[in-house]
């Protein structure tokens, strides 16, 4: 029991531990007696994204990988934004999400998933361990993150706590705000906010790193703001999209993008198409690999002249591509149509490649 004690810090405990349960079951019994008012599901849903996209966009994609620069207006309205989570100032924030991409599945992760699912969930926050703010000079410089580092608990006072409630005096129902718009947001925000330390580290799929522990999955996005498609994520963590095809669910990317038409964001980084297809191409590659050594030896000499083969074609489409990029007498129409032709070239070689990995599972 004193082991137990010592290690984990009682008032986290406490706070994380009752505030799911105020959170449902308050919010639940206060309905079954009170009934429920079209405002109060609105102001859940309305605070749940501020304060959401407050993580998502500003303190992971913004502050965190610095995928795009933001005017000094849009730093204040992330960090304001952010508060009202309830997750810690930006700069402790950001200084443990930049170790745990550092350190990735190593004892020096914050949150790793290789210490077990409830530690990467928020085990690692109820820990009686603080960890240091560090490598966070680049945002030490901006004003606004270090207000909020400052003055934290009060910005999530007046944003979080006091300006819901205020809302719901309008139409009569304070309490009833103080239940949907405070206790039962922050239990939706902080969990969903866990999952992408744990759920998207536990299920879904590998596409550019089969060695990482972090997975793709369309359906944990639609929780977590496009936070989902993670493997991809950890492949290309300065990329400010999550979700990469157009038809991914990614909120966060959505509106970075709506922020860079009105000016309050630019510079947007995101990896090339063949930057994917080539990261997507050297992963198949490797795990194929994985596999040769446990099939005869007559078996995997047809395979690896195929792999040649496949391997050779993919490095003719890009020494095309590095000309094509230097070549300045074709139209921008002639180029876009070059280019298109080299995307299916090399979208055929992937599919191949991917037709000798179904093949060699099926023989093991």
């Amino acid at each position: 029991m004193k082991k137990i004690i010592n290690k984990y810090d009682i008032k986290y405990i406490i706070v994380l531990s009752l505030l799911p349960i105020v959170g449902v079951i308050g919010t639940f019994l206060y309905a079954y007696h009170y009934g429920i008012v079209w405002q109060e599901p609105i102001i859940l849903l309305s605070f749940w994204i501020i304060s959401g996209m407050g993580i998502t966009v500003g303190y992971h994609r913004l502050f965190s990988h610095r995928s795009f620069k933001s005017h000094p207006i849009l730093d204040w309205i992330m960090v304001i934004f952010g508060a009202t989570a309830l997750e810690n100032s930006a700069l402790q924030w950001c200084s443990n999400h930049r170790l745990h991409h550092r350190f990735l599945d190593t004892d020096k992760d914050p949150y790793s998933i290789t210490k077990g699912f409830f530690h990467a969930h928020m085990g690692w926050i109820l820990e009686n361990k603080p960890f240091k703010i560090e490598k966070v000079s680049d945002l030490e410089k901006k004003p606004a993150l270090m207000f909020q580092y400052k003055y934290y608990y009060i910005l999530f006072l007046l944003f979080g706590v006091i300006f819901p409630i205020s809302l719901g005096t309008l139409w009569g129902r304070p309490i009833g705000s103080l239940f949907w718009g405070v206790f039962l947001r922050l239990t939706l925000v902080h969990h969903f906010t866990y999952f992408i330390n744990s759920l998207c580290h536990y299920v879904g799929s590998r596409p550019y790193n089969f060695k990482c522990t972090s997975r793709d999955s369309w359906y944990m996005a639609l929780l977590t703001f496009g936070e989902g498609y993670h493997n991809y994520h950890h492949k290309f963590q300065w990329d400010y999209r999550n979700g990469v095809r157009w038809f991914h669910f990614d909120p966060s990317k959505w509106l970075i993008w709506f922020f860079s038409k009105i000016g309050l964001a630019n510079e947007l980084k995101k990896a090339s198409y063949f930057q994917i297809m080539k990261a997507r191409f050297n992963n198949k590659w490797d795990y194929i690999n994985t596999h040769l050594d446990k099939i005869p030896k007559n078996i995997r000499v047809l395979y690896e002249n195929k792999m040649h083969d496949i391997r050779e074609k993919i490095l003719d489409i890009e020494i095309s591509i590095n000309d094509l990029e230097s070549q300045s007498i074709l139209t921008q129409h002639k180029k876009k149509k070059k280019i298109k032709e080299l995307k299916l070239q090399y979208l055929t070689h992937l599919n191949s490649l991917s037709l000798i990995l179904i093949n060699l599972q099926n023989i093991l």
